[in-house]
């Protein structure tokens, strides 16, 4: 490979990594995750921590924390390599795999717990309902109609992601 072809295939690395921590970090994830997992994927042979400290110029213990959700999303995982004792990952490459194993699930546990607060509410809303002898204030009256709304937009978002269709497209 020629040195001027080197720089480009450098540059167009960098701006990956780059878009990659730009776009978790839209996503409210930190941007050291989609840098890490855009590196991972880019690079032909596992990483350790030590590896991706020095690409990406931070610190080891962010990059272990990183790593650590990364795997948890099923999005890298963890490699031996022959003779060495450290730890070493490689991005998962099928999107659709990654989608399904681990961002849905994660999105699905979520909405489970949402699921959980919004039920939460609901007993609450009931207990000052009790409290009122079914006197209904405005506020109360507005609490009451957004919790509901709400709990069917929970309800529809779960049907659509617990649908067994999505699980075969993927």
């Amino acid at each position: 490979m020629t040195a001027s072809a080197s720089k480009k295939l450098e540059a167009t690395r960098r701006r990956f990594i780059e878009a990659g921590g730009h776009t978790t970090q839209s996503f409210g994830f930190g941007r050291i995750i989609g840098q890490i997992y855009a590196l991972l994927y880019l690079t032909p042979k596992a990483l350790c921590l030590d590896d991706i400290v020095a690409e990406l110029g931070v610190s080891k213990a962010s990059v272990s924390i990183s790593v650590r959700q990364l795997q948890s999303w099923s999005a890298i995982k963890s490699v031996w390599v022959k003779g060495d004792r450290k730890d070493y990952y490689e991005a998962e490459t099928d999107f659709n795999k990654l989608i399904r194993n681990g961002l849905l699930e994660m999105i699905r546990k979520k909405l489970d717990t949402a699921g959980g607060q919004l039920a939460l509410a609901e007993s609450s809303l009931r207990d000052a309902l009790v409290e009122t002898n079914g006197d209904r204030s405005e506020d109360l009256q507005v609490v009451s109609d957004r919790l509901q709304r709400a709990k069917q937009f929970h309800s529809q978002i779960n049907g659509l992601l617990t649908n067994p269709l999505i699980d075969r497209l993927l």
